[in-house]
């Protein structure tokens, strides 16, 4: 769950009309979950290319025999053959002659001290390592190197620090947001660090030090506070992310269940609340809210959601897509699994936990924010989930209790970041071959730079909406289907003539195929129609795009 884009739904939700949220919502879901079984299938199914449980001509591959200069090869045991027996086997190189494999008989002869045939104790410790996925074999990257060799992984290795940069940002971004905003409601005021600005009329002031006394996840917005500034929040945030990214990644991943618990609990209260604050604008059972709201007709405006498509249906997907963008942190996490339907069912169930939770709290915020735009609460103009939060407790704010789930979701956004952040320093120092002290500058430092100087920027939602499209739906969609659709023929071509059972069959490969095209197209016509408001732009963009990926060879 990404806690970002987690708290633009209630804007989401009224730009795109009820109906046409959940159906994205749903859509998103089923097409996460095939994602994920199609990613945990070549992840797992790697495991038949080293180690191969198929019938292969009368007998079976028995195990992965390690040649002298590194090579593999196969051994394959007829199922008469007794231990110590050797029937057939498979030429050296297997994995990489693109002549495919070369069959070949010869007499049986007892194995001698020197020869490379595992025993009994050394099969079964062989195979132990072979029943998991290897995550550097097996990650997007790890794939990417697979199916389209040096290039294709150099280019997933970009792909995928940017994905987890882009991630990251957006969790910083909101991370000192919520600090601050706790410093308001607790203390009456947050401070930060800035160049002189200068005010409409051309004086310079001569303060560096800007305060502000507003709750919201932009404290600052208003104050006369320049673009860039270095807050109280940025400092506390940047602290610990930083200081966390030093930890190894399997030493957070205990943490993240506990995390992912509190943006349940988080998610539940907020949703509470947002029903609350949208009975009173309703009229029933007043709430503490209501006296700062305005008469709607004074303002010309209002709080009702569309009910099938809202004003703005194109500015959505992109924050859907990323609240979604889960799959390139989830290799991780199916290496770990046991077994391939325990990953591919844990997985799916993720999809759909965190599609319950989002059409919750966008269903049960689009009223509000609608209100806020619409100027029916005095002096707010900020929509995001957090900000509507604080707003729930009239001139007082927000009570003691939703402050504290407010901290908890704070604090799941900030022991988050390092995981992204970790992700990009091991795939530059791993795959694109950054020694490890510029690699952690890059990925944990810089980050934190860029934050600073534009965290009292007005483009939060902007970026969630274009790092979503631009970035993310591309390599959280439609990376892991095209490289599925290419190892498959990448690895049959290694197994030529041999027979591998598989749990595919050529419906599934149409079927695959068919989603990659029309999730690519889908994805770059929302982009074109963003950037030139056009649809009949979009439609060219989405034929254009279909066609070509239809006439793609894998």
């Amino acid at each position: 769950m990404n806690g970002p884009a987690f708290t633009t739904l209630p804007n989401v939700a009224a730009d795109a009309g009820l109906g046409l949220y959940v159906a994205l919502i749903l859509v998103s879901v089923a097409m996460a979950a095939f994602v994920c079984r199609r990613l945990v299938h070549a992840m797992w199914s790697s495991l038949g290319v080293e180690d191969v449980d198929g019938d292969v001509e009368g007998g079976k591959y028995d195990s992965v025999k390690k040649e002298g200069d590194g090579r593999q090869s196969l051994a394959i045991a007829s199922s008469e053959s007794k231990v110590g027996e050797v029937t057939d086997e498979v030429i050296p190189d297997a994995t990489t002659d693109k002549e495919g494999l070369t069959h070949r008989e010869h007499d049986h002869q007892e194995p001698g001290e020197g020869d490379s045939l595992i025993t009994s104790k050394d099969k079964s410790e062989e195979k132990m390592h072979l029943t998991q996925p290897l995550l550097e074999k097996t990650s997007i990257v790890g794939q990417s190197l697979e199916a389209y060799g040096k290039d294709g992984g150099y280019y997933a290795a970009l792909a995928m620090v940017a994905s987890a940069l882009a991630l990251a940002l957006a969790q910083m971004m909101l991370c000192a947001g919520v600090v601050d905003e706790m410093f308001v409601a607790l203390g009456g005021k947050s401070c930060a660090l800035g160049w002189p600005s200068v005010d409409d009329d051309g004086e310079s002031s001569s303060s560096w030090i800007y305060c502000s006394t507003h709750a919201s996840m932009k404290p600052f917005m208003g104050t006369g506070a320049p673009v860039s500034l270095v807050s109280i929040g940025w400092i506390i945030g940047a602290s610990a992310s930083v200081a966390m990214g030093t930890v190894d990644l399997d030493d957070l991943v205990s943490l993240q269940y506990f995390l992912f618990g509190c943006l349940v609990l988080s998610a539940v209260r907020f949703s509470f609340v947002l029903t609350r604050m949208s009975n009173a604008l309703g009229g029933e059972a007043g709430a503490d809210s209501a006296e700062r709201m305005l008469v709607a007709e004074e303002v010309g405006g209002g709080s009702a959601v569309e009910w099938l498509v809202g004003p703005n249906p194109f500015l959505t997907i992109g924050p859907i897509m990323f609240n979604f963008a889960f799959t390139v942190t989830s290799p991780s996490s199916v290496c770990l699994a046991k077994k391939e339907t325990t990953a591919y069912k844990a997985l799916g169930m993720a999809c759909v936990v965190m599609g319950t939770i989002y059409a919750m709290v966008g269903l049960t915020g689009a009223s509000v924010s609608n209100a806020v735009k619409n100027g029916m609460f005095e002096g707010e103009t900020d929509s995001n989930l957090l900000s509507l939060i604080m707003m729930s407790g009239g001139k007082d704010g927000a009570s003691m209790l939703d402050l504290c789930i407010i901290a908890l979701f704070g604090f799941s956004t900030v022991a988050s970041i390092p995981v992204y952040c970790l992700l990009a320093k091991e795939t530059l120092i791993t795959d694109a071959g950054v020694p490890p002290f510029p690699a952690f500058l890059l990925s944990n430092v810089l980050p934190w730079v860029l934050v600073a100087l534009t965290y009292n920027a007005a483009f939060f939602d902007a970026f969630v909406n274009w790092s979503g499209l631009l970035i993310l739906g591309y390599t959280n969609f439609s990376m892991p289907l095209l490289l599925d659709l290419k190892l498959k023929t990448v690895r049959a071509a290694r197994a030529m003539g041999k027979k591998i059972v598989s749990s595919d069959d050529g419906m599934t490969t149409k079927i695959t195929k068919s989603v990659l095209i029309l999730v690519t197209a889908s994805i770059t016509s929302v982009i074109v129609i963003s950037i030139a408001d056009s649809v009949t732009f979009a439609a060219v963009a989405f034929l254009l795009t279909a066609g070509l990926m239809a006439q793609l060879k894998f």
